[in-house]
């Protein structure tokens, strides 16, 4: 267990880190703008700077050749794993709603991460580099499947925001649409799997090394942890935006009544989400973490 003054101390610590990383962003930004590195590919704001190219596309290329058959395997582990994702989320978010009613004691606080509100200073370096490799792995995910689904990539981008960093892909429209349907399954569930994997990965790291690690890397990998898992099991969902939302309106679309069973889907898990943060926050306000 943590004193006292360790506490005070990883608080301190991540404080000075914090202004540390917005001094050097500070830098880069200023720099970036007098090297007009938004004439080369950029775009640069004051928040973030996102570099977007074809040229990327190679490297998904590159790991997705690695072993096709292997990424396929990943892809219909995450097409299967889905329906377990969205049924242990479901319950968890009936069963917390349930106990606001019946049992107040054991409802459990549901909010959004909110930098600066619900994620505190001190835990946002962590939480933000934590979410930035989460982003980045689910990400890759997405375009090694579309790679060897084959289907058309637009563009790859890598995205350094001020204290994290991402990515995205882009896929051909056209060509997504003239997938089969386990392809686009498997393009859509491999980010949230590849989540998931990251996510419950750190745990044998804790119990084989946890006790000789850095306080540093500890905090890290329980974001990652807590990000990964959460974001792997929210993300399939099936509301409208979400890959779960996409993986139930290709399953549905050509059902009688598709359209009604998405909006059906998307607005009641928007309402149990949205009373359990509700009720939440009426009971315990925001906790920061």
């Amino acid at each position: 267990m943590l004193s006292l003054g360790h506490i005070c101390c990883m608080a301190s610590s991540s404080t000075a880190t914090l202004a540390l990383v917005l001094v050097a962003w500070a830098v880069f930004y200023l720099a970036a703008k007098r090297l007009k590195l938004d004439e080369k590919g950029w775009v640069l704001e004051p928040y973030y700077a996102l570099y977007k190219s074809t040229r990327l596309n190679d490297l998904v290329k590159r790991m997705a050749g690695w072993s096709p058959r292997f990424w396929k395997v990943i892809g219909n582990i995450g097409v299967a794993a889905s329906v377990g994702q969205v049924s242990f989320i479901t319950y968890i978010l009936v069963k917390n709603l349930w106990s606001f009613f019946f049992a107040p004691e054991q409802a459990s606080p549901v909010q959004p991460l909110i930098p600066g509100v619900t994620v505190s200073i001190d835990s946002m370096p962590w939480f933000l580099l934590g979410a930035g490799i989460i982003i980045l792995t689910h990400e890759l995910g997405h375009g090694i499947m579309c790679v060897v689904e084959d289907v058309k990539v637009k563009s790859t981008a890598v995205m350094l925001a001020v204290i994290t960093f991402g990515g995205a892909v882009e896929p051909d429209e056209e060509s997504m649409e003239q997938a089969g349907l386990m392809s686009k399954m498997r393009i859509y569930a491999i980010g949230s799997v590849i989540n998931l994997v990251t996510g419950l990965l750190t745990i044998p790291v804790f119990i084989a090394f946890g006790r000789s690690m850095p306080v540093q890397l500890i905090i890290l990998l329980n974001w990652i942890y807590f990000v990964g898992i959460n974001l792997a099991m929210m993300n399939m969902l099936p509301i409208g935006p979400l890959d779960g939302g996409q993986m139930w309106r290709t399953y549905t679309e050509r059902l009688e009544g598709g359209k009604t069973l998405q909006s059906i889907a998307t607005y009641g898990f928007i309402a149990l989400i949205l009373s359990n943060i509700s009720l939440s926050l009426a009971k315990f306000g925001f906790v920061p973490i």
